[in-house]
């Protein structure tokens, strides 16, 4: 081979992987789509619905991720469940192992005694393990926390019995996610957070088994609960849910 021709040789082996290399660089985007139903028929009729999606942007030193959420259940022609909720949180890292994030939150649940709840949070968080299989973050924060209410009637006559009350107040805020890729194609993710105030003191929970299909397209089994220490009368503490969903990344 000529001398001349030598480098337009090795550029044209190095452009795949350059090629390659330039695309992992601008992939800023991701995302997950979620999509459950169930259908049980014969003595009991119930259906189950829920939706889930998940946007990010990661451009160090930069990270920013929304969340939305719906499900609904009916049993026998009756509304047993209905909630929507959303998230979106900006993190600024000034180091590998720490950084500070904001968070706004919003949950309507029309079984649990309240209209709706919102929370702003801000604070600081630091990455324990950040391993090729194994990620681990806690964070600690501060923040205020507004809800409303239902209004409450008498369940047999049908009379306004007292007005939803609305409430705010300054909340801490402590939470934790785990995740463990344990094999090539499954995933184990805890995540627990709580958001403390005078008032009231809201405890969540998720666990999650996410284990790959077929390319992008996984299943995932998540049990979630929510505990609320001060509820509504007739209004129970603890909101369990277990759930199975196709995701599909992107």
């Amino acid at each position: 081979m000529s001398f001349k021709l030598l480098p337009i040789a090795l550029a044209l082996a190095s452009a795949p992987v350059l090629a390659e290399e330039a695309a992992e660089q601008e992939k800023i985007w991701s995302g997950d789509i979620e999509f459950g139903y169930t259908n049980l028929s014969g003595n009991t009729e119930e259906t189950t619905t829920v939706g889930k999606f998940l946007i990010k942007r990661e451009s160090a030193p930069w990270k920013w991720q929304t969340f939305v959420e719906g499900l609904a259940s009916e049993k026998d022609d009756e509304r047993t469940a209905e909630k929507y909720g959303m998230f979106s949180r900006l993190e600024y890292n000034w180091t590998d192992k720490n950084y500070v994030f904001g968070r706004v939150s919003y949950e309507e649940d029309k079984f649990s005694g309240f209209k709706n709840q919102y929370t702003v949070t801000s604070g600081v968080g630091w990455n324990l393990y950040d391993l090729e299989t194994l990620a681990w973050d806690v964070e600690a924060g501060l923040g205020y926390r507004f809800e409303e209410s239902e209004d409450i009637y008498d369940e047999i006559t049908g009379a306004l019995i007292s007005l939803g009350e609305k409430e705010e107040e300054p909340i801490v805020r402590l939470s934790t996610i785990f995740s463990w890729d344990f094999a090539e194609n499954a995933k184990f993710v805890q995540l627990l957070s709580s958001e403390m105030g005078d008032e009231n003191t809201i405890s969540y929970s998720r666990t999650a088994l996410e284990v790959k299909i077929i390319g992008e397209l996984a299943l995932k089994v998540s049990y979630n609960i929510k505990y609320t220490e001060e509820v509504p009368a007739e209004t129970e503490h603890a909101d369990k849910e277990t759930l199975v969903t196709l995701s599909y990344s992107f």
